[in-house]
């Protein structure tokens, strides 16, 4: 009778395990990059581990369009993220891509993220937050 429950509890524990290697906040969305919206994220639970608390955008003294962008890591790790802004002219155009930027979001605080257009003709714009790749550093 006992090796019966043994057994029955042990059944349970692997069922009620998981096989999962991957924590449910890094799956990939399906098509991250064409969904509509300023700021956007390649995982879909990435926007609850890296919060955003505030964005400011405002023009220049030269016209161009300044972005502010404050996020909250909400995990007691420091996180490295890819960011990119896209700068969209007034029919919602592409008018001008940054390079990805690796940016370190210390642990439990906040970070800001600013970028400044290259034009006075950008009109509205697209953050995109992604994890990184491996560095040079992580490669044989």
């Amino acid at each position: 009778m006992n090796r019966g429950i043994v057994i029955a509890a042990l059944l349970a524990a692997v069922c009620l395990g998981g096989c999962t290697t991957e924590p449910a906040y890094l799956k990939p969305e399906d098509k991250p990059f064409t969904t509509q919206g300023r700021i956007q994220y390649e995982s879909s639970g990435t926007k609850y581990v890296l919060e955003v608390v505030r964005v400011d955008s405002k023009r220049t003294n030269g016209g161009l369009l300044k972005l502010i962008v404050t996020f909250r890591n909400t995990t007691k790790e420091n996180l490295f993220a890819d960011v990119r802004t896209t700068f969209l002219d007034a029919d919602a155009h592409v008018l001008e891509k940054t390079n990805w930027e690796a940016v370190l979001f210390d642990a439990r605080t906040v970070t800001e993220y600013t970028c400044v257009s290259l034009s006075s003709q950008a009109a509205d714009y697209q953050i995109i937050v992604k994890k990184p790749k491996k560095s040079s550093l992580d490669m044989p």
